[in-house]
């Protein structure tokens, strides 16, 4: 029995670690390391052996080549950021759950939750209770700003993945995971050195060159309440498509063909990303007008326009880019199935918009579903902040979204983390529990 013991206590010291020693293992980790040393306020929960989270995590560790790039694209170097700036990259680096690699390799991709929830990077919506829905970033295996294919596959092993935050930047993770107490880690490569914060709708669209879109809110006198809106996606017609309607010198405001109420038809209520668009679903703009959703291999419509630019992470919600102007569903034929639907090309046939649903989605997470508000959605696209907060629609097979003790999760979770042990203090324990018994 006491060689029980001691083996128990070889595998608790092999398995209890903190993301700190593990990482300590790496040599291309050292900065990493340096930095979670330097600000051991913001890193507390990466320098334990216990996870301060009831959920094991997901940890994205840049390289010292990412540190080297960050350095040479900002002209200073991760460590002088203040600490509060420091907390919000870490938390943006952690994902909650801890993801396999056959989880990012899902064929949609996966949206996932970080433990970012500070209100100038994540406010896509506030919680029942005063909690906050924290911000996502997308797992993907393709290159999902064009739908190109940007891995390479070598008896069926996974060689690259990209992860999507702010602005659409996208960062490169080495795919196989290595452990730590607290969940697993990944180790980020390239020249995206870091995951970018989200910023605001229209800063987003500016970075993927959506700027008619951004003209026409200007002209429309609406930027300041999008940017406001909390849970509003924005499914943009590229520039070439809107340029000539934005750019009008004549009606913009007034009938349904009116530039402001062109932009609006193209605002959805709740953030939808693409693991969000089912085939044959029936979703509503926020003025009402139905919006068919087909998919034809990885090609996503929405009515008659298609995705060419998605899942573009914004503060408030997400962006995503159409070929064309959306067209007007004809809602008189059947819309159960994309074949049996058909769109409204001549203006002079504008159906009047149909009340949107008021069902409330859901974000799934590992079989659960998190708390959301029950709000009736947002007056979007519309000068001054919203009223009420918009739902929201992350994909299934999103993890949690809690920050370490977020409010976001039930309040049973604080006293759950005071007590969680790692793994290996209950083999340690189970292990003294029986030399005991024995003696």
């Amino acid at each position: 029995m006491y060689i029980l013991v001691v083996l128990a206590l070889a595998t608790a010291s092999t398995v209890a670690q903190s993301l700190l020693n593990a990482t300590a293992r790496y040599p291309q980790l050292s900065n990493f390391n340096d930095l979670l040393s330097s600000f051991p306020d913001v890193a507390a929960s990466l320098l334990t052996n216990i996870s301060v989270s009831p959920q094991r995590q997901t940890i994205l560790v840049p390289s010292n080549a990412a540190f080297d790039a960050y350095r040479q694209r900002n002209g200073a170097s991760v460590g002088s950021l203040s600490s509060s700036d420091v907390g919000n990259i870490l938390n943006y680096h952690t994902v909650q759950g801890a993801l396999s690699s056959s989880d990012i390799q899902q064929p949609s991709g996966l949206v996932s939750n970080t433990a970012l929830t500070d209100p100038a990077y994540a406010d896509r919506e506030v919680l029942t209770g005063g909690g906050r829905l924290a911000q996502v970033v997308y797992i993907s295996s393709t290159d999902v700003a064009t739908g190109a294919r940007i891995i390479a596959r070598q008896r069926n092993v996974l060689t690259s993945v990209e992860v999507q935050s702010g602005e659409g930047n996208q960062i490169t993770l080495e795919p196989t995971p290595a452990n730590w107490s607290g969940g697993v880690f990944y180790v980020v490569n390239g020249s995206v050195c870091f995951l970018t914060l989200p910023v605001n709708l229209t800063d987003t669209m500016t970075a993927q060159n959506l700027s008619a879109f951004v003209q026409g809110l200007n002209r429309t006198n609406v930027t300041e309440g999008t940017n406001a809106a909390q849970g509003l996606t924005c499914v943009c017609p590229i520039n070439e498509a809107l340029g000539p309607l934005a750019n009008t010198t004549g009606n913009t405001t007034d009938g349904p063909a009116s530039l402001l109420a062109t932009l609006t038809r193209h605002g959805l209520t709740g953030s939808y990303y693409t693991t969000n668009f089912t085939d044959g679903d029936l979703i509503y703009s926020q003025d009402g007008y139905p919006i068919l959703v087909s998919r034809r291999g990885d090609t996503i419509f929405l009515n008659d326009a298609q995705l060419v630019g998605s899942n573009f992470i914004a503060r408030t919600g997400a962006v995503h880019a159409l070929d064309r102007i959306m067209g007007y569903l004809n809602t008189t034929t059947n819309v159960t199935t994309p074949a049996n639907a058909s769109i409204y090309s001549d203006t002079a046939n504008i159906p009047s918009p149909t009340p949107a649903p008021t069902a409330a989605a859901t974000s799934t997470i590992s079989g659960g579903v998190i708390p959301t508000s029950n709000a009736t959605g947002n007056e979007l696209l519309a000068t001054g902040a919203p009223t009420a907060s918009a739902t929201d629609a992350a994909a299934s097979g999103t993890t949690a979204a809690s920050a370490g003790g977020s409010t976001a999760e039930p309040s049973s979770a604080a006293t759950m983390t005071v007590l969680q042990w790692s793994m290996g203090g209950w083999v340690l324990a189970m292990a003294v529990v029986a030399g005991l018994l024995v003696l």
